[in-house]
């Protein structure tokens, strides 16, 4: 009976502390989103006023395979043509190819003589700025999600069982076998979501009925079903 007591309490205490580093990880997230957003603006306006601030420019270069990973979907436009290119995108990753044709939008030496390429660079400014706001939106609704999880026992307890449900895929992540974007398509299958509340539903049931009756008698309970 300890035993599945301990069991119990091990798992809440692991769901708990796994909720805790998420948060942790979020509130990071949610920083460099920030950072990032605020550096790209004030890029953005030493473009409109043709003064161009190139040291933030390579700051946003360096960081934008970075940022672009972490916006994950929501930076990526599919099915997209750029003006006057006549090349459709099937998967066009915002962060990443925006930035450097808004640099070299604004320095076109016929941008002030063309009102159509500054309508453009506008485009490409909101673009990028749209998909951080999206981002950290997500972000902070994450972190508002987990600060209700980390005040309920039984989601710790879930927690606690989803990671090792969960072991394998994370193994396969961990050692670059797949990108965190299939990982997080695999988390968020729907047979996984099914497989994750039969085991969490069966092992909390299972161990009640073991604290309450005892293992030996309900081994006996169960033996006379499966007879």
């Amino acid at each position: 009976m300890l035993y599945y007591i301990f069991t119990i309490i091990g798992l809440s205490l692991l769901g708990f502390s796994l909720i805790i580093r998420n948060s942790i990880k979020e509130v990071n997230n949610q920083r460099e989103a920030y950072e990032y957003l605020n550096k790209f603006r004030e890029y953005g306006n030493s473009l409109l006023i043709e003064k161009e601030n190139y040291q933030l420019y390579e700051w946003l270069t360096m960081k934008a395979p970075k940022m672009q990973d972490k916006v994950g979907e929501l930076g990526i436009a599919r099915g997209f043509i750029p003006p006057f290119s006549g090349i459709q995108y099937r998967t066009y990753q915002i962060i990443i190819n925006a930035l450097p044709t808004l640099r070299d939008e604004a320095r076109s030496p016929i941008r002030g003589f063309n009102s159509l390429q500054n309508s453009i660079m506008h485009n490409y400014l909101s673009m990028i700025d749209d998909v951080l706001l999206r981002y950290i939106g997500v972000v902070e609704n994450n972190i508002e999600k987990l600060k209700g999880q980390a005040k309920n026992p039984f989601v710790w307890l879930r927690e606690g069982v989803q990671f090792f449900v969960h072991l394998p895929i994370l193994l396969l992540y961990w050692t670059g076998l797949i990108k965190y974007g299939t990982y997080y398509r695999i988390l968020n299958n729907i047979i996984v979501k099914i497989i994750n509340f039969l085991v969490i539903v069966i092992g909390l049931i299972s161990s009640i009925i073991t604290i309450v009756t005892g293992y030996n008698p309900f081994t006996e309970i169960l033996s006379k079903y499966v007879k």
